[in-house]
């Protein structure tokens, strides 16, 4: 069964990205690595792109890339966000950890991670998501809603804000891919135990961690 674990602010800013000490990142890690258990936690650079990354024991380094997955049991794979969705995939021998912003679930980085956890073996897979911005928080301005709600309706929200409602799209595109959702329908920016960019641009990051 796989391990699933969301931290918060209480972990401290595990991004080595948002102008925090190299130090500072480095030790709170390691304590995330000790409180744990783990050998390995695999971290990437995220660029709000399409990319899978396949990691393994021959593995190193930190990838650019989206969304990564592993067979091997001694690794576990992380993603950092700070309103984005982060999204674990479960299964009993493929793991999967993806990082789905807006730009994300409209660039088919879940599709794209599902079927490279399929040709790795994985079936039965499960969906978990974790802490994210809520659709009553991620406003954007008109034109941008328009054009996205045109081509994915799932986005849509009932109000006149224009607000995007990023987990109810990433849950239908999952959910049609056939697996089951879940959700701790935790928004970031109305919570203050998890980091939020849209709250605070400085903001630190937290992760979402699933080992097999």
């Amino acid at each position: 069964m796989a391990r699933i674990t969301f931290t918060g602010v209480s972990s401290g800013n595990l991004g080595d990205h948002v102008g925090d000490e190299p130090g500072t990142v480095e030790i709170n890690r390691g304590q995330l690595l000790t409180q744990l258990s783990l050998t390995k936690i695999q971290y990437m650079n995220q660029v709000h792109g399409n990319e899978v990354v396949v990691i393994d024991s021959n593995s190193s380094g930190i990838p650019t890339c989206d969304a990564l997955v592993t067979t091997d049991k001694s690794i576990a794979l992380a993603v950092l966000t700070a309103d984005c969705l982060p999204i674990l995939i479960s299964s009993q021998s493929v793991a999967g950890a993806i990082h789905a912003g807006r730009k994300g679930v409209t660039n088919g980085i879940i599709a794209n991670t599902i079927h490279q956890m399929a040709k790795l073996g994985a079936s039965d897979m499960q969906a978990h998501i974790g802490p994210a911005i809520c659709a009553n928080c991620y406003e954007v301005d008109r034109k941008m809603y328009e054009e996205l709600v045109a081509r994915f309706p799932e986005l849509a929200t009932e109000n006149s804000m224009n607000n995007l409602d990023l987990i109810a799209a990433a849950s239908s595109q999952l959910q049609g891919l056939g697996l089951q959702v879940q959700s701790v329908d935790i928004c970031t920016k109305e919570c203050r135990d998890f980091f939020s960019y849209r709250r605070e641009t400085n903001t630190g990051r937290q992760a979402a961690v699933i080992s097999i």
